[in-house]
């Protein structure tokens, strides 16, 4: 996903590969089953097609890749993702042998380098709330640097009225903070506001098209095993509190 820089932090390659295990199951989450993947889908969908090149910042075990892009016709060679977990991406790699996945600092500016102006899409779920602004303002430029003209830069995250701590209170700060990941540890996460991020993207040269608050669901899909509606309803329950969950956003490198 990515790495800080001061010296008191630990090897972020490392932590990644602690929770590899975890990220196996991670296409499991209500979370991800009912509001990552359909806001992916929902920010992508018309470049979901074969022909189109992707870039995933932060791909971890390929999640977006398998439960989304493969489904709706991208081909695997023409998927690249970047992740700073070494066992991720061999776990990428077994899931989408086709596909291109490496082992990568998505906020380095030498970030492939020699792939100027390469692909159609970057996109990345769950990863920019790690990065603090510096991190982000990189990573955003990384993508600019990386997309054809016109090409399409889409993520999700953590919406900042949902962020909270490692004691589960909410985060009304701007700034660093400690939180649980969903698998237990602790992470570093970023608190910064929608305007912020936008004025990033902007900086970077984006043009932002679509910021979207993105809340659970009220209602369970039809259909479900009783262990989905289940796990939907402790969902349902623990999120519903909140207005959204999470932040969608799709902003384009315009023509030069």
């Amino acid at each position: 996903m990515f790495a800080r820089n001061d010296s008191t932090t630990p090897d972020m390659g490392k932590v990644y590969d602690d929770f590899a295990e975890a990220f196996r199951q991670s296409d499991q989450l209500p979370t991800w089953k009912y509001v990552g993947k359909p806001a992916m889908e929902k920010l992508l969908g018309p470049w979901l097609r074969p022909g189109v090149t992707f870039l995933d910042l932060g791909s971890a075990s390929a999640r977006v890749e398998a439960g989304l892009l493969i489904p709706h016709g991208v081909r695997p060679e023409d998927i690249t993702g970047v992740e700073i977990s070494p066992e991720q991406v061999e776990m990428a790699r077994t899931r989408i042998p086709q596909a291109t996945f490496v082992v990568g600092n998505i906020a380095d500016p030498l970030l492939l380098l020699d792939n100027p102006a390469s692909f159609d899409v970057v996109f990345s779920h769950m990863v920019f709330e790690h990065l603090s602004d510096e991190q982000l303002a990189q990573t955003c430029a990384n993508a600019y640097r990386l997309l054809k003209d016109g090409g399409v830069f889409a993520f999700v995250v953590t919406h900042p009225i949902k962020m909270t701590d490692v004691n589960g209170d909410l985060v009304t700060t701007y700034g660093e903070f400690e939180t649980t990941a969903p698998w237990g540890g602790v992470l570093h996460n970023w608190r910064r506001s929608v305007e912020q991020t936008v004025e990033t993207l902007k900086q970077a040269g984006f043009k932002v098209e679509v910021t979207e608050d993105v809340p659970f669901p009220k209602t369970a899909p039809a259909g479900l095993s009783n262990d989905d509606l289940t796990a939907f309803n402790a969902a349902h329950e623990k999120y519903s509190r909140y207005s959204a969950i999470r932040l969608a956003v799709r902003a384009i490198r315009p023509e030069q």
